[in-house]
C-alpha cells in the first residue's frame, strides 16, 4: 500500500464522485478506479458502492477505513511539517552552556527571548558549567553551544566570537583596608592573598589575571575556587580577595564589597563557543542568531 492509494481514497470519499475526484487530484479516471481496485484487493474488501459509473457511496468498511486513512495522512503531513521545520533550524533542540557571568550580565535571557521570538518551536536546554568543562562537552556533544570567557585559543574543531565586554572588578571582604577606596590600582593585586579559578579549568582567565596585574612580580594565589560563586564565599570568609568580570557585581553575598580596578589593560570578553562543521540547522540557526544580536569585534574564529 502506497500513500497515494490513501489519498486517492480520500479524495473520492470526498466528493462520491470519480470523474470529480479524478479531475482535483489530476489523473485520469481508468488510473483513479485501477488505483482504488488495488486497494481493496489489498484490503480484501469493497470501499465504494457503485450507484453509477462515477458516483459512489461508502460501504461499511469504507466507512471504517475512512477515519484511519484520515488519521495516516494527518500525521504523515505533520512529520513532513517537523521536517522542514527542522531542516531550516525552526524546530528540534539546543543544549547551551553558560558561564555564570554571562547570566548575570542579561545575556543568556535576552538571546533566549529573541530567539523564541523567531523560532517558537525550538526548545533551548540550559546548563551552567564554567568555561573550560565546556570545551569538553561541545566537543563529547552533550552541549551544543557554549557562552564563557574567552579563551586564549580555541580547541580544535572548535570556533568561537565575541559577544560581550565588560571590566573587571575587585571583591573584598568588608573590613579589607582596601574596601575604604571606590578605585583600587590593579598593581595592588601583587601585594594581597588572591583567590582565583583553577588553571586546569579556566587558562584564559588566568592571562587575563597576570595582564590586570600589570606587573610581571608574580601572584600570591592563596587558594582556587571552581566557580565565582565559591570566590565570592571564600573573599566572604576573610581568605583573600578575587577579581571577577563586572556583571558578577550583581550578585550579592554578605561580607564583601565590588570596586573598580584602574589599570587594568584588558576586559573580560565573553564568547559564544560552537562546533566549526555543525552540520545541525537548529544549532547553526541559534549560533546566527547569537551572531546577529551580539557578535562584537573581528570575524569570528
Amino acid at each position: 500500500m502506497e500513500i497515494r492509494h490513501l489519498r486517492y481514497f480520500l479524495m473520492v470519499a470526498s466528493e462520491l464522485h470519480f470523474s470529480r475526484a479524478a479531475t482535483r487530484l489530476g489523473i485520469s479516471v481508468p488510473t483513479l478506479s485501477n488505483a482504488i481496485r488495488a486497494l481493496e484487493g489489498m484490503l480484501g474488501a469493497q470501499l465504494f458502492r457503485r450507484k453509477t459509473k462515477s458516483v459512489v457511496s461508502l460501504t461499511h468498511v469504507g466507512r471504517r477505513f475512512l477515519g484511519e486513512a484520515q488519521a495516516t495522512i494527518q500525521q504523515l503531513e505533520q512529520a513532513e511539517l517537523v521536517g522542514r521545520r527542522a531542516a531550516r533550524g525552526e524546530a528540534g533542540s539546543i543544549t547551551l552552556g553558560y558561564a555564570l557571568s554571562a547570566c548575570c550580565s542579561g545575556l543568556i535571557s535576552a538571546a533566549l527571548i529573541h530567539f523564541r521570538e523567531t523560532h517558537p518551536e525550538v526548545t533551548v536546554h540550559i546548563r551552567h558549567i564554567e568555561t573550560s568543562p565546556q570545551f569538553k562537552a561541545i566537543v563529547d556533544g552533550s552541549l551544543d553551544v557554549g557562552v564563557m570567557r574567552m579563551p586564549r585559543r580555541y580547541p580544535s574543531g572548535l570556533a568561537g566570537f565575541v559577544i560581550d565586554s565588560e571590566p573587571f572588578k575587585l571583591v573584598l571582604p568588608t573590613g579589607h583596608p582596601l574596601a575604604k577606596r571606590q578605585q583600587i590600582s590593579a598593581q595592588a593585586l601583587t601585594k594581597e592573598p588572591l583567590i582565583a579559578a583553577p588553571l586546569e579549568m579556566e587558562p584564559g582567565f588566568w592571562g587575563n589575571l597576570v595582564s590586570v596585574s600589570a606587573t610581571s612580580r608574580p601572584l600570591n594565589i592563596v587558594q582556587t575556587a571552581s566557580d565565582a560563586i565559591t570566590v565570592l564565599t571564600l573573599v566572604a570568609a576573610g581568605v583573600g580577595i578575587g577579581v571577577v568580570s563586572g556583571s558578577l557585581s550583581r550578585i550579592s553575598i554578605p561580607g564583601v564589597v565590588y570596586r573598580d580596578l584602574i589599570g587594568a589593560p584588558r576586559e573580560a570578553n565573553l564568547a559564544v563557543v560552537y562546533r566549526r562543521n555543525e552540520a545541525s540547522p537548529v544549532i547553526n540557526a541559534f549560533v546566527k542568531s547569537l551572531q546577529k544580536d551580539f557578535w562584537r569585534g573581528s570575524t569570528p574564529r
